[in-house]
C-alpha cells in the first residue's frame, strides 16, 4: 500500500515541526508496534466508491458503500456489515472496543506518544483480529505502511485511495467542531489538528463541507 501522492508524506514533516514533535519518537513507536503485533493483516482492495466516516458524524449512519471508519466514530454506524476497516491510533474509547474481535479489520497506527494506547489495543484483541499497521515516518518499516495523512480521519481517506477507491464520500468531517466520537482531547489543540486534516484532504482534492 503506497500513498497516492508524495505530498501526503511530506506534509507530515511540516506537522511534526509545527507541534514540535520528534521524528525519532514516531519511528521508535512504529518499530515497537510491528515487533509486538503478530496478528494477520487483512487483504483489502477497493474498486468502487468508498465512504469514510469521521468523528463529527451523526448517530445512526447506514452506509450505502464500503466504509472506512475513523476510530470512535464506529459508534455512529447502525449497520456494521458495510464497515470494511476501522482506522485508529487507539483512543476511540469506548466505542472502538465494541467493534473489536467481531470480524472487522482494524488499521492500528503508531506515533510518538501513543504507545500505551496501541499496547492496550493489542492486549484486548484476539489472535484472529485482522490488523493493518501504519506509521507516519519517511522510513521503511517492514510490515507497516505509511499511506500519508495525520488524523485518523484524513488517514482513513488516504488509505481508501491507496487501496483503490475510485471516489471517497466524506461523512462527519469538520474543521470547526470537535466531533462527538472523538476520544478525550484538548479541544483547542484538536481544532489545530483539524486544520491540518483539511490540508491533507486538499492534497487529495477534497474539501470539508463547512469550509467556504
Amino acid at each position: 500500500m503506497k500513498p497516492v501522492n508524495r505530498d501526503l508524506i511530506l506534509i507530515q514533516d511540516e506537522i511534526r515541526e509545527s507541534f514540535g514533535w520528534d521524528i525519532e519518537s514516531d519511528y521508535e513507536s512504529a518499530k515497537s508496534l510491528v515487533s509486538q503485533c503478530k496478528n494477520p493483516s487483512p487483504l483489502l482492495q477497493f474498486q468502487s466508491k468508498v465512504t469514510v466516516v469521521g468523528a463529527a458524524a451523526p448517530s445512526g449512519i447506514n452506509p450505502d458503500f464500503p466504509t472506512i471508519v475513523a476510530d470512535g466514530a464506529i459508534g455512529a454506524i447502525s449497520d456494521l456489515s458495510k464497515v470494511a476497516l476501522i482506522v485508529t491510533d487507539g483512543d476511540g474509547t469506548p466505542h472502538l472496543e465494541k467493534a473489536l474481535n467481531i470480524g472487522i479489520p482494524i488499521c492500528l497506527h503508531a506515533h510518538g506518544d501513543n504507545q500505551d494506547s496501541w499496547a492496550r489495543i493489542l492486549s484486548i484483541i484476539d489472535d484472529k483480529q485482522e490488523v493493518l499497521l501504519t506509521h507516519q515516518t519517511p522510513y521503511v518499516v517492514n510490515g507497516m505502511y505509511n499511506p500519508g495523512g495525520f488524523t485518523d480521519g484524513d488517514r482513513a481517506v488516504c488509505i481508501a485511495f491507496a487501496l483503490g477507491a475510485t471516489e471517497v464520500e466524506l461523512i462527519g468531517f469538520s474543521t470547526d467542531d470537535v466531533g462527538q466520537w472523538s476520544g478525550v482531547t484538548d479541544e483547542k489543540r484538536k481544532l489545530i489538528k483539524l486544520k491540518w486534516m483539511s490540508r491533507v484532504l486538499q492534497i487529495l482534492s477534497l474539501r470539508v463541507d463547512n469550509e467556504e
